[in-house]
């Protein structure tokens, strides 16, 4: 009888001690969810935004704190690693060493921002594995954000605030395809939430959260969010489809059919702009298939796949539509591309293992990610920090209760780890925070091609070598200073990030200036190869031909210039084939 009252009492001691580390641990969390959903709703910027600094400097102090949480205690037992865990501590190992290894392209930018991710997973998953935050508090952190950013496409519309001249609401993004991914993940986690209800007052006050983001979405134009959705959406509705008659079912897929191909013609141009993209740089992946072409190297596989692509098959429709990009328009993509099969591989067990614990712990956010990882096979969700956050987070949350492995962590083992990751997260905030400030500092010289600012891009240009802006910028600055070696050795370094041509036209200028024609040549025809429907490179090629004299040439660029049909069609464009006909017409 006494021991069986000691054993009541011992257990009744732990269980009070657990619910209030569990207590402790969820606030902690909670505020970690508040704090990363405050950074998500700051503009967003295509290189370094407030919200990635503000990250990196605080995450060793978090590493730091959720060492000191679990070694003092709160982390009573030993804990099974999950197939998530092992997935994404493999992948990091491996996006580390390909980059150390590797080191073929500058990437300095995307790899601290990346880096900072792996860190911010193990962290929140360390915090969520004691006091795991309930759906709705996860539910509601999405929402919120979802409500803020279709608040201000409303302001945006009335006020003309928008971040983009072109666009009428683009929310805190640049521009409105990222936003129309907020706004249709919200409608679909929204969506989901509605049909799991059965009370009928929580549906009501659901449905205006649904209608809100819906009504705005097509004012984005964006096919992808409008695809992605639709999709989840009618997986949602599924059974009601199957107890439809024949005929509605037919009708059904004819609607979603012509949806299909009207959503293609409606943007064919920029459709085939991405299919150009993909295919070119998939040609150039398939020449290293294992490890990918390194780190960073996406957009110059691009540019050598297209040079490729117009090499075999000039007549290839997609070229018309081919222009310059700074994203890869396929996440995935970009990963295998530049990561190769190992890389994909991780990636897809991360994912795979990481949305089957969703699918257990939230319906509505299993829904909402999955339409996520949808538009991502068409846009570039996974590149700002917005998106990035909400993945690692849903990812971190769900995994505290997925399939565990045989693989035990206990408290110590823990603390050693997180601590490693505050010394790493220090040298990754150091970073951060000085390539940020030279990213600054090169907006205050930029487009000022004077040669008093040489010794200025000098002292950046080790911070900036993955900038194409910055590059470009230098390299004009040389040019005007003719200094014409040292300027395409700058540029010869902006064409390994960008598959933008006006590298290779500057380049083929300064040979030309130099007299070394036959390098000049050169690089006007690469110019045109990876992109053949601009005009400006065959005109400089001309006007190179008609200056030294060589006739037969020049003419037979003017008529290619004349022939040609420019993607864009401008005075400039005019101008140009106005100046190829008087070449091609003169004695």
């Amino acid at each position: 009888m006494q021991q069986i009252i000691q054993i009541y009492r011992y257990a009744k001691e732990n269980i009070r001690t657990d619910r209030k580390s569990s207590l402790w641990t969820m606030g902690i969390s909670a505020v970690l969810v508040a704090a990363l959903t405050v950074l998500s709703a700051m503009p967003t910027e295509v290189r370094w935004s407030e919200a990635d600094v503000l990250l990196a400097e605080g995450m060793p102090f978090l590493c730091l704190s959720a060492a000191i949480v679990i070694f003092i205690g709160l982390w009573k037992h030993s804990r099974n690693a999950t197939w998530t865990d092992i997935a994404i501590f493999a992948w990091m190992l491996y996006y580390i060493g390909r980059v150390w290894l590797g080191a073929e392209y500058a990437c300095s930018t995307d790899v601290l921002k990346t880096v900072c991710m792996f860190i911010l997973y193990f962290v929140s998953r360390c915090l969520f594995s004691q006091g795991k935050m309930p759906q709705i508090g996860m539910l509601s952190a999405f929402l919120l954000l979802g409500i803020y950013e279709a608040g201000s496409g409303i302001w945006q519309m009335f006020f003309h605030t928008s971040r983009h001249y072109r666009y009428m609401i683009t929310g805190s993004f640049q521009n409105p395809g990222p936003y129309s991914a907020c706004l249709m993940t919200t409608a679909v986690i929204c969506l989901a939430w509605y049909r799991e209800q059965s009370n009928k007052k929580i549906q009501q006050y659901i449905l205006p959260l649904l209608l809100l983001p819906c009504v705005l979405l097509p004012a984005t134009m964006s096919r992808a969010a409008i695809v992605s959705g639709g999709i989840v959406a009618i997986w949602l509705y599924r059974q009601k489809l199957r107890n439809m008659s024949m005929a509605v079912k037919a009708l059904v897929a004819v609607g979603v059919v012509t949806a299909f191909i009207l959503l293609y013609f409606f943007k064919q141009g920029s459709a085939d702009g991405r299919l150009l993209t993909w295919a070119a740089s998939v040609s150039t992946w398939l020449h290293n298939v294992w490890s990918g072409v390194g780190i960073g190297g996406f957009h110059h596989a691009c540019a050598e796949g297209i040079a490729r692509m117009y090499g075999e098959n000039p007549r290839l429709v997609w070229f018309e539509s081919g222009g310059v990009t700074d994203y890869a328009f396929n996440d995935f993509l970009k990963i295998l591309v530049e990561q190769g099969i190992v890389g994909a591989l991780w990636c897809i067990a991360a994912v795979v293992t990481g949305m089957q614990n969703l699918y257990r712990q939230s319906r509505p956010m299993f829904y909402g990610t999955l339409s996520l990882l949808i538009f991502s096979m068409f846009s570039y969700p996974f590149e700002l920090f917005p998106y990035r956050t909400a993945v690692v987070m849903l990812a971190a949350w769900s995994a505290s209760k997925g399939s565990q492995s045989p693989f035990k962590i206990n408290k110590y083992a823990a603390s050693v780890f997180l601590l490693s990751l505050a010394v790493f997260s220090w040298f990754v905030r150091n970073e951060t925070r000085r390539r940020s400030k030279a990213d600054m500092n090169m907006h205050f010289i930029s487009g000022i091609y004077h040669q008093a600012f040489i010794k200025d891009y000098y002292e950046l240009l080790h911070t900036e070598l993955d900038n194409t802006k910055f590059l470009f910028d230098f390299g004009k600055t040389l040019r005007e200073s003719e200094r014409y070696n040292d300027s395409n050795a700058i540029l010869r370094q902006g064409t390994s990030i960008s598959n933008d041509p006006m590298f290779y036209i500057l380049m083929g200028n300064n040979y030309r200036d130099m007299q070394q024609n036959d390098y000049a040549e050169t690089a006007y025809l690469k110019a045109f190869a990876i992109m053949p429907n601009r005009i400006y490179p065959l005109y400089q090629l001309m006007m190179m031909y008609h200056d030294n004299g060589e006739t037969a040439k020049a003419k037979d660029a003017a008529q290619r210039i004349i022939r040609m049909k420019p993607k864009i069609r401008s005075r400039a464009t005019d101008e140009m084939k106005e100046k190829a006909k008087v070449v091609a017409d003169s004695k």
